[in-house]
C-alpha cells in the first residue's frame, strides 16, 4: 500500500467524492456531490493546505485524508484542519488509517503547521489514542460533535 497526494492519482477525485459525500453529507446538508468534489478538486493547487492523499494498493483506492483551512462553520478562527479522513468499510482495521494520519501529520510538520484541529461524531477514542486531546463537545448540523486538537 502507498499513500500518495491526490495530484499524483486526481482520476480519484469523482470515487472519493462519491465516498464522502455517503458518509458525510448529513453534516454539511447544504453541500451537494458536485461540492463534495470541488472540495477535493481545489486540493490539486500547489499551496501547503489545502491538501489530500490517498491510500492506494494495486491502483484501488482504500482511503483518504485531508488538510485544510476549515473544516466546520464556527465562530472560532481555529486551523488548519484534519479532514476527509475515510477509509473503504473493508479496509478498516488493517492499518490504513493509522499510515494515512501518520502521512498527513509528517506532511504538516514539514510544513511548519504547528496544531491540526478535527471534529468527529463518532470517533473521539480512535483519535484519543493517536494524541488528540478533546477541546470542546458540541451540536453541529443536529449531532453531537467532538472539536479535537493535536499540537505537532
Amino acid at each position: 500500500m502507498d499513500v500518495v497526494n491526490l495530484s499524483e492519482m486526481p482520476g480519484m477525485i469523482d470515487l472519493l467524492s462519491r465516498w464522502h459525500y455517503e458518509e458525510w453529507s448529513d453534516l454539511y446538508p447544504d453541500e451537494s456531490r458536485e461540492d463534495f468534489k470541488a472540495e477535493l478538486a481545489n486540493c490539486l493547487g500547489s499551496d501547503s493546505v489545502p491538501a489530500t492523499f490517498i491510500a492506494v494498493e494495486n491502483q484501488a483506492l482504500l482511503g483518504s485524508i485531508s488538510v485544510l483551512p476549515r473544516d466546520m462553520d464556527i465562530e472560532e478562527p481555529w486551523g488548519p484542519w484534519l479532514a476527509n479522513f475515510y477509509v473503504k468499510p473493508e479496509c478498516r482495521s488493517m492499518g490504513v488509517g493509522r499510515k494515512l494520519i501518520e502521512k498527513l501529520l509528517a506532511y504538516c510538520a514539514s510544513n511548519g503547521i504547528p496544531q491540526l484541529y478535527l471534529f468527529t461524531p463518532r470517533t473521539r477514542e480512535y483519535y484519543e489514542r493517536l494524541g488528540w486531546e478533546t477541546i470542546r463537545t458540541t451540536e453541529y448540523h443536529g449531532q453531537t460533535v467532538d472539536i479535537m486538537l493535536r499540537r505537532l
